[in-house]
């Protein structure tokens, strides 16, 4: 009897030991999603009008400072005017995927109420140019008193499309505020990225990105 009590005693020891350790691998992990605008400089600044970013993020806090994460950003843009004239269309857009393994560093303790950060990366970056121009097309429309009916609405036609994957990186830093008690921040994050081509400039733009980090 007494064996079997020392057993179970055991046991029990064993799963409290290992459902700690699953929580604090689980408190370990990193996670981030946020929007925002994104600035073109340089050769993009002169052919871009400011556009719209999306990022998402997850990896593994490796200790109070530093976290290995990966990166997935999607930024967009439409041609300006003088983009516009070169091209002969009236109307275009540019968008960029980028892929990166990005590492942060905490100033603070990450259990910190208020913290700040910089972070950098490098990776694959996937870039769409898109040409169009006004057409229509025959839909099917619904009403809820004339039911469904065809009818022609306008959209864009797409005229040319290129694409191109690049290595690219990026650099930039970032304020984060506790919310509660709770694992979960909001922050604020700007960073300069790159993506290299090979005919022409580089492609440079800066997102400003807002969201929840927990």
């Amino acid at each position: 009897m007494k064996c079997r009590i020392v057993s179970l005693s055991f046991l029990a020891m064993l799963l409290m030991l290992t459902m700690a350790a699953s929580a604090q691998n689980w408190n370990r992990l990193d996670f981030s999603a946020g929007a925002g605008f994104s600035t073109p400089t340089d050769a993009a600044g002169r052919n871009l009008n400011t556009g719209w970013n999306l990022d998402f993020r997850g990896g593994y806090n490796v200790n109070r400072h530093f976290a290995a994460d990966l990166d997935v950003g999607y930024s967009y843009w439409d041609l300006n005017s003088t983009a516009l004239a070169v091209f002969g269309e009236p109307g275009g857009h540019v968008s960029v995927w980028s892929f990166a393994f990005q590492p942060m560093i905490r100033m603070l303790p990450r259990r910190s109420a208020a913290n700040a950060y910089i972070t950098a990366g490098a990776g694959i970056d996937y870039r769409n140019l898109t040409l169009t121009r006004p057409s229509t097309v025959t839909t099917i429309v619904c009403d809820p008193f004339f039911g469904c009916f065809p009818a022609i609405v306008p959209a864009d036609q797409v005229v040319a499309s290129f694409s191109t994957a690049k290595p690219g990186f990026n650099a930039g830093g970032g304020f984060e505020v506790r919310l509660g008690q709770s694992r979960a921040r909001v922050f604020a994050e700007a960073r300069y990225q790159r993506m290299f081509t090979t005919h022409g400039e580089d492609l440079t733009y800066v997102p400003v990105t807002f969201g929840l980090r927990w």
